[in-house]
């Protein structure tokens, strides 16, 4: 199961940190589960492939094209969340967002969460998944390094061996 993490504002707290995960299997458009949290409380929903479906027919919009902008939004690469409002309203504990052009928005998908009646254990694996991430990027981070210092050693090597066979020309 893939998984992504998200540090997000809310368009009605922007000075507020909530965090977003999204969790699939295979791809988005075949269903997700989304949990968001405020570090107090939680919320999640699981949305299956058929609302999926059906978000992208009341968009009239191509289910793949449709799929590819909801991953835009839901997980974001670095600074693509800047492009996406997102609203959620704590008393009826619905979550929308939007894609926000120049002087336009538009909904791009909106979910009915239910509140998390244990958010300490959701956002204590929240807190082993950031964990466990930034382990694995150590971790290859770390071996990238010792390729890199391998191949400058191989790079300098054959510089020597190219100098040396070039006075002995």
């Amino acid at each position: 199961m893939e998984r992504k993490v998200s540090r997000i504002s809310l368009a009605s707290e922007p000075n507020v940190t909530y965090f977003l995960q999204v969790s699939w299997e295979g791809t988005i458009g075949s269903g997700f589960v989304i949990t968001l949290t405020d570090g107090h409380s939680a919320w999640t929903a699981k949305v299956s492939e058929s609302e999926i479906a059906q978000e992208a027919d009341d968009m009239a919009m191509e289910q793949e094209k449709y799929m590819d902008e909801l991953r835009r939004a839901l997980v974001p690469e670095s600074g693509a969340a800047g492009a996406y409002k997102f609203i959620f309203s704590k008393d009826t504990q619905h979550f929308s967002l939007e894609k926000e052009l120049k002087d336009v928005s538009f909904r791009l998908g909106s979910f009915n969460l239910d509140k998390v009646t244990n958010p300490t254990e959701v956002i204590r694996e929240l807190i082993c998944y950031c964990l466990d991430t930034i382990a694995e990027k150590q971790a290859k981070n770390e071996h990238l390094q010792k390729e890199n210092e391998r191949l400058l050693r191989d790079w300098t090597d054959v510089q020597g061996r190219c100098v040396h066979n070039l006075r002995n020309v």
